[in-house]
């Protein structure tokens, strides 16, 4: 189905040549997406942008906010459908990764369940959006409790011509560093597995937004929607580092979190990037890098639970 024909269903004409605004509601919860539909003047591809799969990272959504309202039917090419933000739930309740009423995280869970629970079912709807387009770019930043490097993820779980698109448009956002991984439950992943090519991007820091961010971020996203001529412009190419992979720590029982490295840091195999104390300030785990990399998004909040990512070290 298209994206008009997803819509329709929802009571939204979307005609030719105009901005349709409204909500996507996910089907038995109360739960509501708001969208943005830009139907341009000419035939031309179908892309995909969310922001705010979870609901603390402010920059990307802001940024979907606006792209939304700038595009016009008149200087567009094709179909651009915006959802901004994904996770509203979670964005209003002021969360970080999880959703209120599951417990889960969004970003875990795609292709998602018709049936599921409300994360699920939310991940299920924008998956079908997924399978209308020919192009899926997901913003992400810093959460409420991450600091991180601006870089872009493609999945790996497409055919070799999914990723090998994912991976070309990556390098277009302008981000240092851009790395493969499988994704398996996250949005592009979700859209991978549905034959559709994607791009996960992170810019920003610990749940905060500033313009100069946003104004990073629009800038590299244009350039994203020029290179398939969804707008006018000139497409600037970039220099990027890509990465072989990124190998994340996760916390294996709860307590409070001590880096010893920071952001951006080289580590070598081997060395220690942190530990997990108790409430007494007692030791209990240390966590050593697994691989030589670059330190690419470090958690900053003293408090920890288990199963939460602690780094990502980015591997050439």
């Amino acid at each position: 189905m298209s994206f008009t024909e997803l819509l329709s269903s929802h009571g939204y004409s979307c005609e030719p040549e105009t901005k349709t605004t409204g909500f996507i509601p996910i089907e038995g919860t109360s739960v509501s997406m708001p969208f943005t539909l830009v139907r341009g003047a000419t035939a031309g591809e179908n892309l995909l942008l969310t922001g705010g799969v979870h609901g603390g990272e402010y920059p990307c959504i802001e940024t979907v906010i606006r792209l939304a309202r700038e595009l016009k039917p008149e200087t567009v090419r094709g179909n651009i459908l915006l959802i901004h933000p994904v996770n509203t739930a979670a964005f209003l309740a002021r969360m970080q990764y999880y959703g209120p009423y599951d417990g889960k995280n969004l970003n875990r869970v795609f292709p998602g369940k018709a049936r599921g629970t409300v994360s699920e079912r939310i991940a299920y709807v924008v998956n079908q959006y997924q399978q209308a387009s020919d192009f899926y770019i997901d913003l992400h930043g810093g959460d409420i409790h991450e600091s991180l490097v601006p870089f872009v993820i493609y999945s790996t779980m497409g055919t070799a011509e999914v990723n090998e698109t994912s991976r070309k448009v990556s390098a277009l956002l302008g981000f240092p560093y851009v790395v493969g991984a499988p994704a398996e439950g996250a949005s592009i992943g979700g859209a991978a597995g549905s034959g559709v090519p994607g791009l996960l991007a992170e810019l920003g820091q610990c749940g905060r937004w500033s313009e100069s961010e946003v104004e990073e971020y629009l800038k590299a996203v244009r350039n994203v929607l020029r290179s398939f001529d969804s707008i006018s412009g000139n497409v600037v190419q970039h220099e990027v580092q890509y990465l072989e992979k990124m190998v994340v720590g996760k916390a294996t029982e709860d307590g409070c979190w001590y880096p010893s490295k920071q952001l951006k840091d080289t580590v070598t195999k081997g060395e220690k990037i942190g530990e997990i104390r108790d409430f007494f300030g007692e030791k209990k785990s240390e966590f050593f890098a697994e691989e030589a990399g670059r330190i690419l998004y470090l958690v900053t909040s003293l408090a920890i639970t288990a199963d939460d990512p602690l780094y990502a070290v980015g591997v050439s």
